[in-house]
């Protein structure tokens, strides 16, 4: 049995795991050491794949599936050998549902302990929705083939995973003599995307809470803007375009245009500003501003970030 040597991740990772490992042992990970190893073995077997992936491209993968739709050539040959060595999870299925054969990449992402443990099979054993099985078979029979579904399957100790199954049919004289596909596990990825989207969440959340807008402009002009932007009672998206300058009182023009001069000559500036701004329906407010300077699309640029500082008063 091989052994593993101690995993080390950041203290920040190693909680959010921790936790994730508590409150859903629906995932199957009885430890983080578990689904560090997890992660491990899918990026060992995405190398794998990568070292593969130019001689699979050279293959003419219809005509390949039509050369093992029977069941002599699937099981000896050179055919055999490369349905064995295809990127990814491989499988062929019978008409009723079978598995007449597979390779040992989807045995191993399954947890078993080889291809011989699926064999003869029924292909539900493989799903965690059979509902959602058949659905998928079904437009397959109806449309000749599917690409990339998303689709839930199950290891064999009952954990579900996140796969992307590509299936068509097998047919001889028009009648379908099976099915035949591949897969891939994207379920490291999902967990990595619904993290990333837990954090945009929580940063979209903060800066409507905390700030106003968010606005980047570049030479007089507004080039991204982010948040509520209730102070200018405009959209973000319509801001977008309009000068820096039409939103600005007059009366704080001429210091506005000074400030952003000083700033971007790198001259030492208050890096908080108050001005007041004229909202879309001509009401003047105050606003305070906390500005920097970045660099986007390749060139210097202001970043603004906007609160609402003082109650609205009619512009007289």
């Amino acid at each position: 049995m091989a052994r593993y040597s101690t995993i080390s991740v950041p203290q920040e990772l190693h909680d959010e795991l921790q936790n994730m490992v508590k409150k859903k042992p629906e995932l199957g990970y009885s430890s983080i050491a578990e689904f560090c190893k997890e992660a491990i073995r899918v990026h060992v077997s995405n190398i794998r794949a990568e070292r593969r992936e130019a001689f699979i491209q050279q293959l003419n993968l219809p005509n390949l599936f039509r050369n093992i739709e029977l069941l002599s050539q699937t099981k000896g040959g050179e055919y055999r050998q490369i349905f064995e060595n295809l990127m990814g999870c491989a499988f062929f299925i019978s008409p009723d549902g079978k598995i007449v054969n597979c390779n040992n990449e989807i045995a191993d992402h399954l947890g078993y302990a080889g291809k011989g443990e699926l064999m003869e099979k029924d292909i539900s054993v493989l799903f965690a929705d059979i509902n959602k099985m058949d659905e998928m078979m079904m437009y397959v029979a109806e449309n000749g083939f599917v690409r990339n579904y998303e689709i839930k399957l199950i290891r064999k100790d009952g954990k579900p995973l996140d796969f992307l199954l590509s299936i068509g049919t097998v047919k001889e004289n028009g009648k379908i003599k099976g099915y035949v596909g591949t897969g891939e596990d994207i379920t490291f990825r999902k967990m990595v995307e619904a993290r990333l989207k837990r954090e945009r969440d929580m940063y979209s959340y903060i800066i409507n809470e905390m700030y106003d807008a968010i606005i980047v402009f570049q030479d007089g002009k507004i080039k991204f803007a982010g948040g509520q932007c209730k102070s200018l009672g405009y959209g973000p998206e319509e801001i977008v375009g309009m000068k820096v300058l039409d939103l600005i009182a007059s009366e704080d023009r001429k210091r506005a245009i000074e400030t952003t001069r000083k700033r971007m000559s790198g001259e030492d500036v208050p890096a908080i500003q108050r001005y007041k701004i004229i909202s879309k329906d001509g009401e003047v407010r105050e606003v305070e501003t906390s500005t920097k300077i970045i660099e986007y699309e390749g060139r210097p640029a202001s970043l603004s970030v906007v609160r609402i500082a003082a109650s609205p008063a009619k512009r007289g």
